[in-house]
């Protein structure tokens, strides 16, 4: 997960990561402790103030969920390329990916190099942001074309589609 500095660090203690306002942060893990999330900068790694950061929100970061659950919560959204990012349970610290793939969910481990770099097969990214983006136009299967998709297409278009009004669709001061 990406997040920028709101205010600058100094670290205090050797498990700590400085880092200036502005920067662009790699959270790593924001599970073990309720004040602290571990990150990374520039290929060092640390522990941050969550206050000091703002943590840039995306609905398809799940968190510490199951490989179970990650498979019933992709097969009820019933469409191809539906996904979500999870902690990984055989690997703490690091990431899967669940993808569905119509009949199953596929799950891949992400995998981080030692610069930091995150990949699945041959490209590589600085974030998973990128990797996911990436894979949003580029199929992530080997033998077919599945691409990561957010919601159903039709979904989308018919939540746009439909009459915005202040007062919801109540009806309430209606001409």
């Amino acid at each position: 997960m990406e997040s920028v500095a709101l205010y600058s660090f100094q670290a205090t203690e050797s498990d700590e990561l400085a880092f200036n306002k502005g920067d662009t942060l790699k959270v790593l893990n924001m599970e073990d402790d309720q004040n602290w999330y571990k990150a990374e900068l520039r290929g060092a790694e640390g522990f941050i103030p969550k206050n000091y950061i703002r943590v840039k929100p995306h609905p398809w970061y799940s968190g510490r969920i199951s490989r179970q659950l990650a498979e019933e919560i992709l097969m009820k959204r019933n469409h191809l390329g539906a996904f979500l990012i999870r902690e990984s349970e055989s690997s703490p610290g690091e990431f899967s990916i669940s993808v569905n793939y119509g009949d199953r969910v596929q799950h891949f481990k992400v995998l981080r190099e030692a610069s930091g770099k995150y990949f699945l097969w041959e490209e590589k990214f600085n974030s998973l942001n990128e990797l996911v983006d990436f894979y949003r136009t580029t199929t992530i299967a080997k033998k077919r074309q599945i691409f990561l998709r957010d919601e159903e297409p039709l979904l989308k278009m018919q939540r746009l589609s439909r009459p915005w009004t202040p007062w919801g669709s109540s009806g309430l001061f209606a001409a």
